[in-house]
C-alpha cells in the first residue's frame, strides 16, 4: 500500500492540475516495523510535466467570443506562473491591444512595466484594473480561480452582457462563471488561441482608456507614498474605527510610520530581484494594489485562504529556493504571533531572511471589517482588559519584537518614524545574519477599497444602525451580481 500511495503521490505532485501538497499517512502502529522494498520500486522514474493543449473546437469557441468583444479585459491568474507563460500573455495583449490585470497569484508573472498591465485586479485591486473591469465586455481568465477577491464576489463584471472565456488546465475552473472555456495549458493554449484570432485580424476598441486609468491610479499612488501623521488633524484612510486608537498608538510608540508610505518606501529600497512573501491581514491589499514587480516570480502572497502565519516559513523556502536573492517576509504584528518558529529554522540553516514586522497593535484588517459591518471593535485591538467595564476595551498594548527576535538571535531594529524605516531597510542589505525590522505602523493607515466590493456574512438581524445599513447594502450588491 505504501509503494503504491508514493507513486501516486508523485503523480499528483506533478499533474499540473492536481498539483499541490501531498500526506502519505502510515498508522501509528507500523511506522516502527521493517519492510523488504523490491529494488526495482528505487529505480529510476521520469516523471514528465506535460502541457496539454485546449482542442481545435474550444479554441474555436474562445476566438469566436473574443472577436465579437470590443473591450476584452485579460486576468492572469496563478496558472500563469505554473506554465511559464507571462511572456506569452505580453504577447498576447500586444498583439491585440487588451489590457491585463493580475491576481494575488498571478502577480509577477507579467511585468509591472507593461503599459497595458493595470496591476492587481479585485476587492483588493487598484482603481486602473477595476474601472476598466467595470466597463468591459469579456473576460478572459488566464490560469485564476475567479476567486471571491478576484471578481469582487460576483460583483465586479457581474453583468449579464459580460461575457467570459477562461484559459485553464483545470476543467472544474475552466468552467466558473458559465465560462466558453478552453481546458489547456496556459501558454499552449494562448500560442493556439493566438493563430485564430490573427486569422481575422482582430483588434480591441480601446482608445485613451486604459492610459487615462493607469493615470488616474498613477496620481493616486503618488498621494498614498506621501501620507504623513500630521497630528490631530490627521485623518486616516480608513473612516471605521476607535476615535481613540490613532493618536494613543502614537503616543505609546513615540511616533508612527503611515501604512502606504512604508510600502512605498520598500519598493524604492529593495533590490528589483528581492522576493518578496505574505499571506494575510491588510498588506495583501496593499501589495496587490501597490507593489510593482518587473522581475518574474519575485511576489509570493498566499491569499487564496489568507493562511495567518505562512509569511515567514514562504520566505524561508524562498531562500532555500533562491538563496542568491534578498528574500523579505512582510507580515504584521496578529500573523507574527500566530507564526514564527521558522526564524529558528532560518538561524539553524544560516540562511539570511529578513522580516518585515508592521506592528500596528491589533488584527487590523478584522477590525475594519468589524467596524464596518456596524459590529464596533471586538478584540481585534491588542489592548488590556479594562477592570471597569470587563471588557477588552483598556489601554494598548506596547510590545517590543524587535527585543523578542534578538533573544532568538535575529539582527534588529526598531522604527517609528518612516526615517528610520529607511535607514533599517538600507543597513539589513549590509547584513548577512537573519533581520527583523520593527516598524511601528499607525492603525488604520492600510489602503482601502477602490470601487470594489467584498460579500461579507453580516448580521440580518442587529441593533446598530451602521449594522442595518451595511445589511441592505449588501443585498443591493447581491442584485447586481453573477448568479453563478
Amino acid at each position: 500500500m505504501l509503494m503504491t500511495a508514493l507513486i501516486n503521490a508523485m503523480r499528483v505532485l506533478t499533474d499540473p492540475a492536481q498539483t499541490g501538497a501531498v500526506a502519505v499517512c502510515m498508522p501509528q502502529d507500523v511506522q516502527g516495523e521493517a519492510w523488504d522494498f523490491p529494488a526495482e520500486f528505487f529505480a529510476k522514474r521520469v516523471h514528465r510535466i506535460t502541457r496539454p493543449v485546449a482542442v481545435d473546437e474550444e479554441i474555436a469557441d474562445g476566438a469566436a467570443l473574443l472577436r465579437k468583444a470590443k473591450f476584452p479585459l485579460v486576468i492572469v491568474g496563478g496558472g500563469v506562473r505554473y506554465s511559464e507563460a507571462g511572456k506569452e500573455v505580453e504577447k498576447f495583449c500586444d498583439a491585440f491591444g487588451i489590457p491585463m490585470a493580475e491576481t494575488q497569484a498571478g502577480k509577477s508573472s507579467v511585468l509591472s512595466s507593461h503599459p497595458l498591465n493595470l496591476g492587481g485586479i479585485g476587492a483588493t485591486g487598484n482603481l486602473a484594473a477595476n474601472r476598466i473591469a467595470a466597463k468591459a465586455d469579456c473576460i478572459v481568465g488566464i490560469g485564476t480561480r475567479f476567486s471571491d477577491f478576484t471578481t469582487a464576489s460576483k460583483w465586479l463584471y457581474g453583468g449579464a452582457k459580460v461575457k467570459i472565456a477562461t484559459i485553464n488546465v483545470s476543467a472544474f475552473h475552466a468552467e466558473k462563471l458559465d465560462a466558453v472555456r478552453m481546458v489547456g495549458d496556459a501558454k499552449a493554449t494562448l500560442q493556439k488561441l493566438s493563430k485564430e484570432l490573427e486569422k481575422k485580424k482582430y483588434r480591441a476598441a480601446y482608445t485613451k482608456e486604459i492610459e487615462s486609468a493607469k493615470a488616474a491610479w498613477n496620481k493616486e499612488m503618488i498621494r498614498l507614498a506621501n501620507v504623513r501623521y500630521s497630528g490631530k488633524t490627521f485623518t486616516p484612510e480608513v473612516a471605521s474605527r476607535d476615535p481613540r486608537t490613532v493618536d494613543e498608538f502614537v503616543r505609546l510608540a513615540g511616533g508612527g510610520i503611515c501604512q502606504t508610505a512604508a510600502v512605498a518606501a520598500l519598493r524604492s529600497i529593495l533590490p528589483a530581484d528581492a522576493i518578496v512573501t505574505g499571506a494575510s491581514g491588510s498588506l495583501p491589499g496593499d501589495l496587490q494594489r501597490m507593489w510593482t514587480t518587473d522581475v518574474r516570480d519575485s511576489y509570493h502572497m498566499e491569499y487564496g485562504y489568507s493562511c495567518m502565519g505562512y509569511e515567514i516559513a514562504a520566505a524561508l523556502g524562498a531562500k532555500m529556493a533562491c538563496p542568491e536573492r534578498e528574500v523579505y517576509a512582510l507580515v504584521g504584528d496578529g500573523s507574527y504571533l500566530m507564526l514564527h518558529s521558522e526564524m529558528i529554522t532560518a538561524l539553524q540553516e544560516n540562511l539570511k531572511i529578513t522580516i518585515v514586522l508592521f506592528d500596528n497593535a491589533g488584527f487590523g484588517c478584522i477590525n475594519n471589517l468589524q467596524m464596518e459591518q456596524g459590529v464596533g471593535s471586538l478584540a481585534t485591538e491588542f489592548r488590556k482588559r479594562n477592570a471597569r467595564t470587563g471588557k477588552l476595551d483598556g489601554a494598548l498594548m506596547r510590545i517590543d519584537y524587535a527585543q523578542s527576535a534578538a533573544g532568538y538571535g535575529f539582527t534588529t531594529y526598531s522604527a517609528k518614524t518612516l526615517e528610520e524605516f529607511e535607514v533599517a531597510l538600507r543597513d539589513a542589505l549590509r547584513q548577512k545574519n537573519s533581520v527583523l525590522i520593527d516598524a511601528k505602523t499607525l492603525p488604520k493607515t492600510m489602503t482601502h477599497g477602490y470601487e470594489s466590493w467584498w460579500h461579507v456574512g453580516n448580521a440580518e438581524v442587529t441593533k446598530s444602525k451602521k449594522g442595518r445599513d451595511s445589511y441592505k447594502s449588501k443585498l443591493a450588491h447581491l442584485k447586481e451580481a453573477r448568479k453563478y
